[in-house]
């Protein structure tokens, strides 16, 4: 067959003959011979050891433990815990503010621990949030607000200004300067803050990292933790109820309270799940009221009928 010019044999490598092996070559050989065969003998030795000790019925211990880094991270759910109205604070704007600012009592807040740096988690944590918020049909900054405090007290208010940006920039409507609120504090803040939160993280000295948790703290208008979601997704419909439930009746339609009775709060799924006692008592509830909007007309007219004195056909009124 003939080769057109596309179509190239491809170059053929030329294998040392016993001529051709230099001493060069034959010292390359021996050494990778070498290592490999002493490379292989720890490996077999330890494999040997493992097979006769699984053989003897001898006990495998695998090292399972938490680094010593992380050990601490967590987050302890301090449900009623009362968010301190006098931290003082630093906003994206750099104002001096206090956190009352925050908790005025006429709209539910959400909190949230991170910092601008933080080169995995913080990001994911927000994007996710950022998308929650897309698909939920409360307003932000109207019907409530969201407040993330920076847990490096070493971050500036440019930085903290750019992070926000970042953000909000994803959501359609500008949710205004008190709708999502990124704020610095000094240290002793950070921790007071964290610590009435339940949030517990460390700083790594050689990365310069922070080992946290995802968190969302649902607070009310008054500063009081009402719910925790330690997920790094946030399902919109899950963030409703929890914003509803925080909002202590100030959030939401009717139709919303009414839902949200229909829930309960499991501990164990981190979810709200519809409860069927609940939904029992309301469906009887309902029927109770259906039967008594059909019911009450007949009723008064029964009464009101009973009360009209009746003539007989045979008597009749003499006159006086």
């Amino acid at each position: 067959m003939r080769l057109t010019s596309k179509q190239q044999m491809p170059p053929i490598t030329k294998i040392p003959t016993r001529l051709d092996r230099s001493p060069r070559w034959l010292a390359a050989t021996l050494s990778a011979l070498t290592l490999a065969i002493f490379a292989g003998v720890p490996m077999a030795l330890a494999q040997g050891q493992t097979d006769a000790g699984l053989r003897n019925g001898a006990r495998i211990e695998i090292n399972n433990e938490v680094p010593k880094e992380v050990q601490s991270v967590t987050v302890e759910q301090n449900l009623g815990g009362q968010v301190p109205l006098d931290l003082p604070l630093t906003d994206w704007m750099g104002r001096k503010v206090k956190s009352a600012r925050y908790f005025d009592g006429k709209k539910p807040t959400i909190v949230t621990l991170n910092y601008s740096d933080c080169p995995m988690l913080c990001s994911v944590q927000l994007n996710q949030l950022t998308l929650a918020l897309l698909e939920l049909d409360l307003e932000l900054g109207k019907d409530y607000r969201i407040l993330t405090v920076s847990i490096n007290p070493q971050e500036t208010t440019l930085k903290t200004r750019e992070t926000r940006e970042k953000y909000v920039g994803q959501l359609p409507a500008d949710p205004g300067e008190e709708g999502w609120v990124f704020c610095t504090a000094s240290q002793s803040t950070i921790s007071q803050l964290a610590d009435v939160l339940g949030f517990r993280y460390t700083y790594d000295m050689t990365s310069g990292q922070y080992y946290h948790a995802a968190m969302l703290a649902f607070v009310s208008p008054n500063g009081v933790i009402t719910r925790y979601s330690l997920d790094v997704a946030f399902p919109a419909d899950q963030m409703k109820l929890a914003i509803l439930e925080s909002g202590e009746g100030k959030v939401g339609s009717p139709v919303d309270l009414f839902i949200l009775r229909c829930f309960s709060y499991d501990p164990n799924r981190n979810s709200y799940v519809l409860g069927a006692w609940r939904l029992m008592r309301l469906g009887g509830l309902a029927t109770i009221g259906l039967m008594l909007a059909v019911l009450a007309p007949y009723w008064i007219g029964r009464k009101q009928s009973a009360s009209i004195p009746t003539q007989r056909p045979n008597e009749h009124i003499s006159p006086d």
